[in-house]
């Protein structure tokens, strides 16, 4: 799925902000982005076939991703 072309970067920075040149690595983000997307649809659908506001449902997944944190160590 490529939908979301125009939202994936051009190329992905580490922590220091080198450019990621590893091709397996960036074939694995974009395609858990393309999954990640596919997912928020469908689940997007069923909140609006259910009858929730398309306005409050973004901002709860804005704001679920907001308060994301990194819970792995040491990287």
């Amino acid at each position: 799925m490529r939908d979301n072309n125009k939202l994936i970067p051009k190329y992905w920075v580490d922590k220091n902000k080198n450019t990621i040149s590893c091709k397996e690595k960036i074939k694995v983000i974009n395609g858990n982005l393309d999954e990640l997307t596919e997912m928020l649809k469908d689940i997007f659908d069923e909140a609006v076939l259910i009858g929730v506001d398309e306005n409050q449902f973004k901002k709860v997944i804005q704001d679920i991703v907001k308060n994301m944190k990194n819970t792995i160590k040491d990287v």
